[in-house]
């Protein structure tokens, strides 16, 4: 980037600062303790629901990104894996924390989003998948086996703290979204799960940690390819399909019903009629 270009984003970056602020001291002194700094990265999730900043244990950050990227990148390629500009990041995380209003779709876009969610998950002071359990997982993958039991990973998953295990959840049920629209994005299961593994577990560093990771990925996959049964939903878009058109053979049988009966009513009083006559 030549000395011109660099010095005209700097300009922009230091207008749209001078913006946020003027947006912080048009609001009046008592409404202006909603812009108060809170940090929100590399804090755990049990704090961030005891200072209320969580609603079914997924803390207000993770579902604002969330509801973004849902709406406008399930179809972008390389969905996670191309990361957004570093700056524009750092700034959505300093909005974020000191309380100001952010419009993902206005202060960034889909790669910085994105990008966002993965600091959020790696700044955490506990893994999400927690340190005391990480080696329980590994444990039960560590031999290669294929046919690890659905059961014995589903149990172990119980064992999570709550907020770990709904922000868990709520997590894989989006990149299950993801994965479905894998041919226009390019991301399926295990791609998701080669980016998201680092995220979910923390690994030492060196080559152990690198094997470790390895194995930490294919727990991913297996986690996100088993999302229904592992999280006992018992709701699936199958049901949902199921439930429309039995909606519509109802609907059908109705009519069918109502036609049934006032062919019926009507007959029945043609025969009146004519037994007057």
């Amino acid at each position: 980037m030549g000395a011109g270009a660099l010095a005209i984003c700097q300009s922009k970056a230091a207008v749209r600062l001078k913006e946020d602020m003027k947006k912080i001291v048009a609001v009046p002194l008592n409404e202006q303790k909603d812009f108060t700094y809170q940090k929100l990265f590399g804090v755990s999730l049990q704090e961030l629901e005891r200072q209320g900043l969580t609603e079914n244990g997924i803390p207000g950050i993770v579902w604002n990104i969330v509801e973004y990227l849902t709406q406008h990148g399930l179809t972008q390629e390389g969905l996670f894996r191309v990361n957004g500009n570093v700056k524009v990041v750092e700034q959505l995380r300093l909005k974020f924390e000191s309380g100001v209003p952010v419009e993902l779709g206005r202060d960034g876009d889909v790669c910085s989003a994105a990008s966002l969610l993965k600091l959020f998950l790696r700044e955490l002071p506990d893994s999400l998948i927690t340190s005391s359990l990480q080696p329980r997982f590994i444990q039960l993958f560590h031999d290669g086996r294929n046919d690890v039991q659905e059961s014995s990973l589903r149990d172990l998953i119980k064992e999570l703290p709550d907020t770990h295990y709904c922000l868990l959840k709520y997590l894989c049920q989006f990149l299950t979204k993801v994965a479905k629209h894998h041919v226009q994005n390019r991301m399926n299961v295990h791609n998701l799960a080669t980016v998201f593994g680092p995220n979910c577990f923390h690994v030492p560093p060196g080559l152990e940690g690198m094997k470790e990771q390895d194995l930490c990925n294919k727990i991913m996959a297996k986690i996100l390819e088993n999302y229904n049964t592992l999280f006992e939903v018992e709701y699936t878009e199958n049901d949902h399909l199921r439930c429309e058109n039995l909606a519509r053979l109802i609907i059908v049988k109705v009519s069918n019903l109502v036609f049934n009966f006032q062919y019926c009513y009507n007959f029945g009083q043609k025969i009146l009629f004519n037994s007057f006559l």
